[in-house]
């Protein structure tokens, strides 16, 4: 295959996006990866377990097998990938479908993203400020697993760039079910922390904070960014993909909420997904960026960032280098 017909079937995998995210999210939700972990199976007791017809089991297993997260054994039967063990089976350490769940919950605001894109308004009038309104209990614990999975990768690779080792106590501001949190004292054993988000998702996060044996060391306060004071007493605090969710206003009010927060001579840790200067990507950034649009966020660049920080108040800005998910942007409260 040529470079041009392979650029034709990346357009139609672009074009089946809708379709495949939605087949990935069935296959979560009806604990398919989960139940191949504990024995592959034939396709036809696939689709007796399951419930799935005749006339559609084929093409959803070729699916997923093209896709690289089921593989035919030696034997006949199905089994998971080791990228679908890894990532898919909800009991896995570094389970990341959550995320899938996640999409499957506001598909139907997905359907409203050509008319932001030509308006450049949000799907509704409060864009991320009612995003929750139609989501389940249900849907909303699937969120805050999807937010606790990306958060997981997203601390161990921020522990990569920036070192947290001489800081003494971290606020994760908005931190959900604690997948930085966790991810940054498990690499900084000095480190105590406490994750400051409201109260639905405060369960969860006790549950996986009680799991990784980390009750000792970090604390949950409930509360809003919007509406509450932050608690003090922190030389640093992180804001994980948070401000690409607002609009520059709700930006700097967060981040002036920070500035009064942190202790003199703090820093601000701001990781999240940003696009290149000149628009080329990279693609991670580009795509989530589009959910963005659609929810009255913005997927910003360093520059803007560092920009926003400075109209905060905080100075001494420093950014990594543009990273594949999350690059990051640093500052310091003046002493």
């Amino acid at each position: 295959m040529d470079d041009l017909e392979a650029g034709r079937f990346r357009i139609y995998a672009l074009q089946d996006g809708a379709v495949r995210a939605q087949a990935l999210a069935f296959a979560l939700t009806i604990g398919l990866f989960d139940r191949l972990e504990r024995e592959p199976m034939t396709r036809e007791a696939i689709g007796t377990v399951f419930g799935l017809a005749p006339r559609v089991l084929p093409a959803f297993l070729a699916f997923l097998a093209s896709n690289g997260l089921v593989e035919r054994t030696a034997d006949g039967q199905f089994a998971n990938t080791p990228a679908s063990s890894a990532f898919l089976v909800r009991s896995s350490t570094r389970y990341a479908g959550g995320r899938g769940l996640l999409f499957q919950g506001f598909y139907q605001a997905i359907a409203h993203l050509p008319e932001s894109l030509a308006s450049g308004q949000p799907w509704t009038a409060a864009g991320q400020h009612d995003m929750f309104s139609g989501f389940s209990p249900e849907q909303q614990r699937w969120f805050a697993e999807g937010m606790y999975a990306n958060a997981v990768h997203g601390g161990r690779s921020l522990a990569e760039v920036v070192d947290f080792s001489h800081f003494q106590r971290l606020l994760d501001v908005g931190g959900n079910a604690g997948g930085y949190a966790i991810a940054l004292a498990r690499a900084n054993p000095r480190l105590r922390a406490t994750i400051f988000d409201l109260a639905p998702v405060r369960e969860l996060a006790l549950e996986r904070i009680d799991a990784a044996g980390l009750a000792d060391r970090i604390d949950f306060a409930v509360g809003s960014f919007f509406e509450n004071e932050l608690p003090r007493g922190h030389d640093v605090v992180l804001l994980s993909s948070i401000l690409h969710d607002w609009d520059d206003e709700d930006c700097i009010a967060i981040l002036r909420r920070c500035y009064r927060g942190i202790e003199p001579g703090g820093t601000v840790v701001v990781a999240e997904p940003m696009l290149a200067e000149d628009a080329t990507g990279p693609d991670h950034p580009a795509a989530s960026g589009l959910t963005m649009a659609l929810l009255g966020g913005e997927n910003r660049t360093r520059k803007r960032i560092a920009e926003m920080l400075g109209s905060a108040g905080f100075t001494r800005t420093w950014v990594s280098d543009l990273l594949p998910q999350n690059s990051v942007v640093t500052a310091l409260r003046p002493q």
